[in-house]
């Protein structure tokens, strides 16, 4: 196991340092691009929506490798609402962020509460795989997994 933390102001200029600092840790590959967009989504999350987003606020990314998997977690200064999957409408330009999280990662969850917590999510290594040819419906690299969503493989591509 392996282990790495760094703190980061709560800003939205940090989204592009997380990346970077994911992909320094962990290589330029199908894994650090999927945990790389999945870090984005909760940290942007916990700026937007917790008091790490506020003046001063700050928050910190932790990187956990296991032999099979990863684990992203940011903890957070706290705030009002919990984190929880939602549905958009397809109006909407946000409201997305943790069904990604949901639908990329294993498992994901929060631990603590309005004054302080952590929202993690584990990324398997074999469920992370490129699929060859292009991007389905033009989406990046990073979201190119083969993950069991209810769809087979030929289904991705109607």
């Amino acid at each position: 196991m392996q282990v790495w933390s760094r703190g980061f102001a709560g800003r939205p200029e940090c989204l592009s340092e997380v990346r970077c600092f994911i992909l320094a840790v962990l290589g330029d590959c199908d894994t650090a691009h999927v945990v790389a967009l999945i870090a984005d989504e909760l940290v942007a999350n916990a700026i937007k929506h917790t008091a790490s987003g506020g003046p001063g606020g700050e928050l910190v990314l932790r990187l956990t490798r296991f032999a099979d998997r990863c684990r992203v977690r940011v903890d957070d200064q706290g705030g009002s609402t919990m984190p929880a999957v939602r549905v958009a409408e397809d109006d909407e330009e946000a409201g997305r962020g943790l069904t990604i999280v949901a639908l990329l990662s294993a498992h994901w969850g929060v631990d603590g509460d309005e004054k302080a917590r952590s929202v993690w999510a584990e990324i398997t290594f074999d469920e992370v795989a490129a699929i060859p040819g292009p991007p389905a419906n033009g989406l990046p690299r990073e979201l190119r997994t083969r993950r069991e969503v209810g769809m087979a493989m030929d289904d991705r591509t109607r």
